[in-house]
């Protein structure tokens, strides 16, 4: 009888073991029942945000409904927006029109006067062409464009916005060991989404699962009846193909492949004159941009172009054109290494608030597990652009993109004021996290005019429509503009201490994108810039003690890089036209690059919103992404489909992998 009973204890002891192994292998799951616990977590730091977000007036509903679960968000309470009437807003629109107007008279003729001129596209993307942001026109009459593709395009607008996710870090410390959550991770969010893109994801089971290259010579493809080929003895065969010269030059090349996989894609080419930048096409899809550096044949990688085994056609087509296309090779395409999320542990300013110190250790520590939404918004939470994104996704984005503009004295003197420092401080209430960017517009008395429209004072950040000459300032040959800078820095730490004293941290984005020539901080050059960006760095620092900055380079290239010691995040900002979900990896891989030190990198500014599966497909996640406003997000007050679709937006807020205001843990 003891046997007996001896033996049915052990049965029922063996059971019990048995049901407490997960169910998928019957091997207890640590990675799961740790995520399981940081979903909750997550949930009742939301409920916190909502009761510490309740005192605000109008959006007490709003607030509170963020917080919960997504399926019981209520929209209503956000539809009452009202209308943004800053300034800044005003003006952007006149930004627009004005620019646009400038890029419609572009030159497009083959002579030589226009072969260092960018295309003469608008921001709107036509099927055959990047979209661009319009510029104003240079000293020649020909009007620039910022490039916007996957090579280093951005917005020329100031205006702004912001982000979110589901199965979240639970504190400022990330708390799930695994790499990814794990598969069987309980979501908050729908896990399921109605996908309508026209992005394929191809599952990698390994960082290289097949071995393949081949080459294609440029001559041996088809060629527009405006392309010709070029005798070059630098070339590889000795012979390439150029110039590009219309807006329907192309050549097409076809390809194939031996297996459902991720291809990497290079393109030896060299520019007619100075930098260029031209599109790649895979089966009439955009795939990326590449970059045709200087006068002398280069590679150029495309990473992480998806292809299913068989015939392709891989097609090269004119965006800025003047160049000559050698060959183009096609292998084996690898995940990003997972090593590449293992980061720098410290800020460069090491006396930064306690609130800065946190802030950088949850980007570091959610950094390759976690995209962080964000949004570039005048109106902060309470903006059309926040509000119809609520709207859509049941959340609001986790990161608010501000701009210091209006703060500077030449704009103030001529009207402007602002309330991004207020709208910032507000959000960070709320839990959300800030990023300001700073489009410094040239002192008063060197400004070419000062009439209200894009050449003139409201402009006045662009290189052409100014007279300030920062290698001549920072190299000690004008007084006067070194006085007024020295001006200018200084209300700009003033705006920056209010916030310090507040408590809030901020992503601190000055000097962006300053490789492409447009903005005047870029105007001279790569060593007047890094001056500028050290000067700056140390005055703000050191002179006035605004310890709560994480610095961001947005420079777009290395040879632009200040150094190590001022720099904390590399962001990069990628415009590749609408309905481009591509997870920009040749990007990602440059930004990364950039630095002798490993530092988080972000998707500073983006038009459209790239696929979180795909990113994900191939380990390349921006630590954050932040959309920018107007036409980006919103027509009028509701969410705009011209750049990136609604399923896109809300397979990317609901999705595991990335973090919203309603989902982001409580980090201070």
């Amino acid at each position: 009888m003891k046997k007996r009973i001896i033996s049915l204890i052990l049965c029922a002891a063996l059971i019990i073991s048995a049901c407490g192994c997960n169910a998928d292998n019957g091997t207890l799951s640590a990675d799961s029942s740790s995520t399981a616990s940081a979903v909750s977590s997550a949930e009742t730091v939301s409920q916190d945000t909502a009761s510490s977000g309740s005192g605000s007036s109008s959006d007490t509903s709003s607030d509170t409904s963020d917080k919960t679960s997504s399926d019981e968000q209520n929209s209503s309470s956000s539809d009452s927006s009202d209308k943004q009437n800053s300034s800044s807003s005003d003006s952007s629109d006149k930004q627009n029109s004005s620019s646009a107007d400038s890029s419609d008279k572009q030159n497009n003729s083959s002579d030589a006067s226009s072969e260092t001129s960018k295309p003469s596209t608008n921001k709107q993307e036509s099927s055959s062409s990047a979209a661009t942001s319009s510029k104003p026109a240079n000293s020649t009459g020909t009007a620039t464009s910022k490039p916007s593709n996957s090579t280093g395009a951005t917005s020329s607008k100031p205006a702004n916005s912001t982000g979110t996710a589901t199965s979240k870090p639970t504190s400022a410390t990330v708390a799930d060991t695994t790499k990814k959550p794990a598969a069987t991770t309980t979501s908050k969010k729908p896990t399921t989404t109605t996908n309508t893109t026209t992005t394929t994801t191809v599952n990698q089971t390994s960082d290289k699962p097949l071995s393949f290259s081949e080459t294609y010579e440029a001559e041996n493809g088809k060629l527009s009846n405006d392309m010709s080929v070029i005798s070059d003895s630098n070339a590889s065969s000795g012979k390439s193909v150029g110039k590009f010269e219309s807006d329907s030059s192309y050549c097409q090349i076809s390809i194939t492949v031996p297996a459902d996989a991720v291809y990497d894609i290079v393109i030896r080419s060299k520019a007619i004159g100075p930098y260029k930048e031209n599109d790649l096409y895979a089966d009439g899809k955009k795939v990326g941009t590449f970059v045709s550096k200087s006068d002398n044949f280069s590679d150029y990688t495309v990473c992480a172009v998806t292809l299913k085994k068989g015939s392709h056609t891989l097609t090269v087509k004119k965006s800025w054109g003047w160049i000559e296309l050698d060959k183009i090779t096609v292998k084996t395409g690898a995940k990003i290494s997972d090593s590449t999320y293992n980061v720098t542990s410290s800020l460069v300013n090491k006396n930064s608030t306690a609130n800065t110190k946190k802030l950088y250790s949850f980007l570091k520590d959610s950094y390759g597990k976690y995209v962080i939404t964000g949004q570039q918004c005048d109106g902060g939470i309470n903006g059309n652009e926040f509000k119809a994104i609520k709207n859509l996704t049941g959340d609001y984005p986790a990161l608010l993109g501000l701009d210091m503009m209006d703060y500077t004295p030449s704009r103030t003197a001529l009207g402007t004021s602002s309330s991004a420092v207020d709208k910032a401080i507000e959000f960070h209430k709320k839990g959300g996290i800030v990023t300001f960017c700073w489009h410094w517009n040239a002192p008063t008395e060197y400004l070419n005019s000062t009439a209200n429209s894009s050449d003139g004072w409201w402009g006045g950040f662009y290189t052409q429509n100014s007279k300030f000459d920062i290698a001549k300032v920072m190299n000690g040959q004008d007084a006067k503009g070194k006085k007024l800078l020295d001006r200018d820095i200084k209300e700009i730490a003033k705006q920056l201490k209010r916030l310090e004293k507040a408590g809030v941290p901020v992503i601190w984005r000055p000097l962006h994108e300053a490789s492409g020539g447009w903005f005047l901080w870029g105007a001279q050059g790569p060593d007047a810039y890094k001056k500028l960006w050290k000067y700056l760095y140390k005055e703000l620092t050191n002179t006035y003690g605004c310890n709560n900055l994480i610095w961001v380079y947005n420079g777009q290239s290395a040879d632009w890089y200040p150094g190590d010691e001022y720099v904390d995040i590399v962001g990069e900002d990628i415009y590749p036209g609408n309905h481009v979900y591509d997870p920009q990896v040749s990007r990602f891989k440059q930004a990364i690059n950039y630095s002798s030190k490993t530092k988080i990198t972000a998707l500073t500014e983006n038009g459209c919103i790239f696929d979180i599966d795909s990113a994900v497909s191939i380990n390349a996640l921006w630590c954050w992404f932040m959309t920018w406003g107007d036409e980006f997000t919103v027509n009028g007050s509701n969410y705009s489909e011209k750049y990136t679709e609604k399923s896109v937006i809300k397979k990317m807020y609901a999705s595991k992998y990335s973090l919203t205001l309603g989902s982001l843990p409580k980090i201070y």
